[in-house]
């Protein structure tokens, strides 16, 4: 019997969440899909005890309510989409909830809609999809709230292309969906000068990553700019992608304050579907 897929998507029956689902539809007609939908219902984790009756100090009506709610709420929805699915109703904080649900659950993907941040917010604090980014170690589907959601053929990966920080099972599940939708793999360097030794380092360095990772049905690009996520953009809007990987370092608290994250600027960003995935 051919292995599922493990497929996580946060839900919080809001319109954005319900666009990571219609990526959903995507894969799911290429491959079989184990899908979890999960709802967390945010409280104090140092309150939450595990459960309503002997966390003391929180609300026990209200989130009961929030958890009937949800209920009904994943009911309507079982209504109203043609496919199977598990519903799990968690309490805590979002990021690490959700990151410890696809840990024990051994969630091979994780999928989820993003309304994006802006300015200061996202330097300091940041969208909810990029504390999932940061805190999960399987590799996140981003769709951004206005994101064009097309049929996958073409996939690019923008990158350092260096083979030795890329973990096998982020790189195992990258491969996957190229192979599922048949797509070419489109590589991509943002460089900030046009030096011609320089240029030719990096094509030496792109196809020797390639050749170690054993890549198939792909293409080399190179592209000058002064910033990566302006680059991306700008190649992504001349060619039409249709996925867009990154890896991230995932630098937290004032690491990532001072020297931010150019797969969370493109989470909050990007126009096409973004999966981002850690580097070691």
């Amino acid at each position: 019997m051919e292995k599922k897929l493990k497929v996580m998507v946060p839900v919080d029956f809001t319109p954005v969440s319900y666009k990571a689902m219609e990526f959903l539809g995507f894969l799911m007609q290429r491959t079989p899909i184990e899908t979890h939908l999960v709802h967390v219902v945010q409280v104090n984790t140092a309150e939450w005890t595990g459960g309503t009756e002997s966390s003391e100090t929180l609300d026990r009506g209200e989130i009961r309510a929030l958890d009937q709610k949800a209920e009904q709420q994943f009911e309507a929805l079982r209504q109203q989409v043609n496919f199977d699915f598990s519903t799990e109703i968690l309490h805590g904080g979002l990021t690490t909830t959700l990151a410890k649900y696809a840990e024990q659950q051994q969630i091979d993907l994780v999928i989820m809609g993003t309304e994006g941040a802006e300015g200061w917010y996202e330097r300091i604090s940041g969208s909810e999809a990029q504390h999932v980014v940061r805190y999960t170690n399987v590799p996140v589907i981003t769709i951004h709230q206005h994101a064009s959601l097309t049929p996958v053929q073409n996939i690019l990966w923008v990158a350092d292309f260096e083979a030795e920080k890329q973990p096998q099972q982020s790189i195992n599940t990258l491969k996957t969906l190229q192979q599922l939708f048949g797509a070419k793999l489109h590589l991509l360097q943002i460089v900030d000068k046009e030096d011609e030794a320089h240029i030719t380092r990096i094509k030496e360095r792109m196809q020797r990553f390639a050749d170690e990772m054993n890549l198939q049905n792909y293409e080399l690009h190179l592209r000058h700019d002064y910033k990566v996520p302006a680059g991306v953009r700008n190649f992504n809007q001349e060619t039409e992608m249709d996925l867009v990987l990154i890896g991230t370092h995932a630098r937290k608290g004032f690491n990532h304050i001072f020297y931010g994250s150019i797969a969370e600027t493109l989470v909050n960003h990007c126009i096409r579907p973004l999966l981002t995935y850690h580097l070691k």
